[in-house]
């Protein structure tokens, strides 16, 4: 027997290659047939599969089918349990595709997501409080003076563009520890956006400038959490459009229930 399959097996996808333009019968079992059309709806990567997926595949359908016909011969159809299953798996499946119709066109703009954001930001907390900005060394003490005179009332909202009288320049972004402890003593007590004045730190004229600090409790910004805010959003949309569609569908159908069926302790 278990030899007859495999030539079955082996027969079938020869056949399958054979046979592109139409729509040949790959495996049969009785009365039933399965075609290569079939076979998509079932495996949608069957193309990729190799030799052994697929025989395996045809095998497991092959065993499926042969006890299916089995239970249809002995007629199990008729049992009235599995015909109460059938029907509420039917229900089920008819409520789900039609609903999914509805969810497969859903749109979620730009307002709802930033809405969601505004309305939900304990949701995206910073957790600790966290500094960006840079370190800037100089080659002497007067061009520190200069650099600070020219730019101690200049508001910087990023990184300080490359100058000719900085030495070099290490930026630190998002940090929740000073990253140099002469300059910036404590990230909660910095000044944000302004230069401080020069000082020498371990040998050197040095400048620091933050440029942006979130405090614990402040909601990370919308394009770092935005693909969460985005799903989050679409669920809320969801929800609301099918509790309105059922809203509406409830006005043009009458419900009436009259079975008690609440206990007298729960009223």
């Amino acid at each position: 027997m278990k030899s007859l399959i495999r030539i079955l097996l082996v027969v079938s996808l020869v056949l399958m290659a054979a046979c592109k333009l139409e729509d040949p019968v790959i495996v049969a079992v009785g009365d039933s047939k399965l075609r290569q059309s079939e076979i998509y709806t079932y495996a949608p990567d069957w193309d990729s599969w190799g030799d052994h997926e697929r025989i395996l595949f045809l095998q497991h359908w092959i065993d499926e089918e042969l006890v299916y016909q089995q239970a249809v011969k002995n007629g199990v159809l008729n049992d009235s349990a599995l015909i109460r299953m059938i029907e509420r798996t039917r229900r089920k499946l008819v409520a789900d595709y039609y609903m999914q119709t509805f969810l497969d066109t859903m749109m979620v703009s730009d307002v709802e997501k930033i809405d969601f954001y505004n309305k939900n930001s304990n949701l995206y907390l910073n957790g600790k409080t966290t500094v960006s900005g840079a370190i800037l060394s100089f080659a002497d003490w007067k061009s520190a003076v200069l650099y600070y005179k020219e730019f101690k009332n200049t508001k910087f909202e990023s990184i300080p563009p490359n100058h000719r009288l900085i030495k070099r320049m290490r930026e630190f972004d998002g940090v929740d520890r000073t990253p140099d402890p002469c300059m910036i003593p404590s990230i909660r007590q910095a000044l944000v956006g302004r230069i401080t004045p020069m000082k020498v730190c371990d040998g050197a004229a040095k400048i620091a400038v933050v440029t942006n600090r979130l405090d614990s409790a402040d909601a990370r910004p919308l394009d770092e959490v935005i693909e969460d805010v985005s799903m989050q959003a679409w669920v809320e949309h969801q929800n609301m459009v099918i509790k309105r569609l059922k809203d509406e569908w409830k006005t043009g159908i009458p419900i009436i229930t009259k079975t008690k069926i609440l206990s007298e302790k729960e009223k």
